[in-house]
């Protein structure tokens, strides 16, 4: 299962760094008031993605703890 993969892959230190800097890179960026729609919806495809990855995780470290 490809969630299983993620939580292990991101285990690891490094993971966790990663996973930090995608973060700031998304979550914890704000645009200024005059970015542009195109800009708006990059960043929250961006954003999307990263969520996606950690629900991945949240959901493959649930399935080794029920394993």
């Amino acid at each position: 299962m490809i969630s299983t993969i993620f939580a292990r892959l991101f285990q690891h230190p490094s993971g966790d760094v990663v996973l930090k800097h995608l973060k700031h890179l998304t979550q914890e960026r704000v645009l200024p008031p005059s970015a542009t729609q195109g800009e708006l919806y990059f960043l929250e495809g961006q954003r999307a993605l990263v969520a996606l990855i950690l629900s991945l995780i949240k959901q493959g470290q649930q399935k080794g703890e029920n394993t």
